[in-house]
């Protein structure tokens, strides 16, 4: 018999380790790979990025990238005082960074006037701070807030937005029947009017008179805001762009999570803009991200999320871990269902996403799975005789068939609350990482979040 040669490691989407990366050179380090960094979630929302950007403290730019304003960032001002931001990141509050505002994000500009006043008045000095690309789009309440309360009425199976009238914005933007800011600042009354026409026509319940009237306000409020140097817009969405060239450092923060962009999970049950690291580059209109860093936790949750298949099987203890955990939706209030992880999403992103860094938070509440921990490898379809490993299902249908295949269970019972360093930890939780490092095939650095300070992580690799 002729002998099998053995096989080649494919070289493709090849990811080398960051040498002698450690918590006093963090920042540094993945800076000397080029000036553009991108921090994304890799699962289905709320994998606590802020564990991560907490720890780039000397960055030029911040661009705030896709969605609108239900993104929720808890700000703790030096008084003491919270405040809850939804259209501006805690970037807003840091002296050196300037907001970026990408092309894709929904702004309501009445919002955003609020956050920028909220924050002057606890002391921040928010004047030549904020920057937004010329094209992009304007929420206003009187087309897409009824527009979209009246489509999720219509639907019989609801895909549970936050209902901050996002999806219609963008659904508008792709229609191109409505003003962005350029259009906005630059009136052309002929353009104006035939938006409104088109729309009236569409939707038959528009008051043309309401909506002119808040365009009118909206744009006096927006040229006061320029006027005050608290809003710079940018002409030609080349900033960043220019500024990479300029070496200067550029962090894009990407909400949601690449498992919900638009084209990637199930339809209709994703989000509405290209929410994965790919995404950004087209979007501002950069040639490339030198780091990529992906954030997962320890767990994975999502509200309405029944069908997927590595779901905790006992509900009391789902209940118990939600409320431990804090699993509830922050902008609704929402409760998460929870389930434990599997590498079949996690393999799919790393195939389609670049990835130099994957940081693993809410490690330090692992303990509440006692020794149970474990991790979900394959989905399995007997009814189709398929396997998933590398991919995950399209249609909501074919998860009710699954069967999940599963790892051996781990006993992380031991609590890691509080350490910060390889040597504290339990050799339970380094088989485990090893574990999972080992059936992602992932060669880069790996993190671990520990509660309960954004510092307290460790270098694991």
């Amino acid at each position: 018999m002729p002998k099998l040669l053995p096989k080649k490691k494919s070289k493709y989407n090849s990811i080398k380790v960051i040498q002698n990366l450690n918590r006093e050179n963090f920042e540094d380090k993945i800076f000397e790979r080029g000036p553009v960094v991108a921090i994304y979630g890799w699962q289905l929302w709320d994998e606590w990025k802020w564990k991560v950007t907490s720890q780039f403290k000397n960055v030029d730019y911040v661009a705030v990238w896709s969605w609108g304003w239900n993104a929720w960032h808890t700000v703790v001002c030096t008084n003491w005082k919270s405040i809850a931001l939804h259209e501006l990141p805690w970037w807003a509050i840091i002296e050196k960074a300037k907001v970026y505002i990408w092309q894709w994000r929904s702004v309501n500009i009445s919002w955003i006037y609020k956050e920028i006043q909220e924050l002057e008045e606890n002391g921040y000095n928010m004047k030549e701070k904020i920057i937004i690309a010329w094209n992009a789009q304007i929420i206003f309440d009187n087309l897409q807030k009824e527009l979209d309360r009246i489509i999720e009425w219509l639907k019989s199976k609801k895909v549970w937005t936050t209902a901050k009238w996002i999806g219609p914005t963008a659904a508008l933007k792709a229609l191109r029947t409505w003003p962005n800011f350029n259009i906005l600042l630059n009136p052309n009354s002929d353009q104006l009017n035939e938006f409104m026409n088109v729309n009236c026509s569409l939707f038959k319940w528009l008051v043309i008179e309401k909506i002119e009237q808040e365009i009118q306000e909206e744009t006096k409020l927006l040229k006061d805001m320029i006027d005050l140097k608290y809003i710079q817009i940018d002409p030609t969405n080349m900033l960043l762009n220019t500024a990479a060239y300029e070496n200067k450092r550029i962090l894009l923060e990407l909400s949601q999570s690449a498992m919900l962009a638009a084209d990637w999970w199930m339809y209709p049950y994703n989000t509405s803009n290209d929410t994965s690291a790919n995404g950004a580059m087209s979007a501002l209109n950069l040639p490339e991200i030198n780091t990529t860093i992906a954030v997962f936790k320890s767990i994975k949750s999502k509200v309405w999320g029944w069908f997927f298949p590595t779901k905790f099987e006992d509900e009391e203890f789902a209940n118990n871990y939600r409320n431990k955990s804090w699993e509830y939706w922050a902008t609704t209030k929402r409760p998460r269902d929870v389930w434990y992880i599997d590498t079949v999403e996690w393999r799919k992103v790393l195939r389609t996403n670049k990835t130099n860094i994957i940081i693993f938070t809410k490690v330090d509440l692992l303990p509440e799975l006692w020794k149970n921990a474990k991790v979900g490898l394959r989905y399995i379809d007997k009814t189709k005789w398929k396997i998933y490993i590398n991919e995950v299902p399209t249609q909501m249908e074919d998860y009710s068939n699954l069967k999940v295949k599963y790892s051996p269970n781990f006993d992380l019972s031991q609590n890691i609350i509080w350490m910060k360093t390889l040597d504290e930890l339990p050799q339970e939780y380094k088989k485990y990482i090893n574990y999972l490092s080992s059936k992602l095939e992932f060669k880069g650095n790996i993190l671990l979040g520990t509660w309960p300070c954004p510092d307290d992580f460790i270098i694991y690799r």
